[in-house]
């Protein structure tokens, strides 16, 4: 990072503070069986700054953990990796349409925004298709899809 220029760079093994804001190191899952171990660990990340955060969930399944940070850290808005990614073979190794559905009913008010769709050739899951699922399921407008370089408000 700092060949790349960056100067004031901090790694976070489990929790950090900055200016107020609390950064919690989260884990997950990139998978299931064979594929998810050679994958390697996972990290996502809660921002906390007084009574609001945001759970940014990186590349990482419906699992244990990603359950277990909703409960201990309640966020205000969850960021999934919702494109279905996969490989040829075995399962997907980031969040499809019900491991999004499974983190709402987990936790129905965090706003959740979905990311990481339409980007790589191994995603699976599009805007399109997700969207639709979402809609069939009267989900529409508590799951937030963005178009590239779309701004949200939360």
């Amino acid at each position: 990072m700092r060949k790349q220029g960056f100067e004031n760079v901090q790694s976070i093994e489990n929790t950090f503070s900055w200016q107020g804001i609390e950064f919690h190191r989260t884990s997950g899952q990139h998978g299931t069986g064979d594929i998810g171990k050679s994958m390697g660990p996972v990290s996502g990340f809660v921002f906390k700054h007084q009574k609001d955060s945001i759970y940014l969930a990186g590349d990482t399944i419906w699992c244990e953990e990603v359950e277990n940070v909703l409960t201990k850290h309640r966020p205000k808005v969850t960021i999934l990796n919702a494109g279905g990614a996969k490989f040829l073979t075995g399962d997907p190794i980031t969040m499809t349409s019900s491991d999004i559905v499974k983190v709402h009913e987990k936790l129905p008010d965090t706003k959740i925004i979905a990311v990481h769709m339409d980007t790589i050739n191994h995603c699976f899951v599009t805007r399109e298709i997700l969207s639709a699922e979402l809609k069939s399921k009267g989900l529409e407008s508590k799951i937030r899809i963005p178009e590239d370089g779309e701004s949200i408000e939360v």
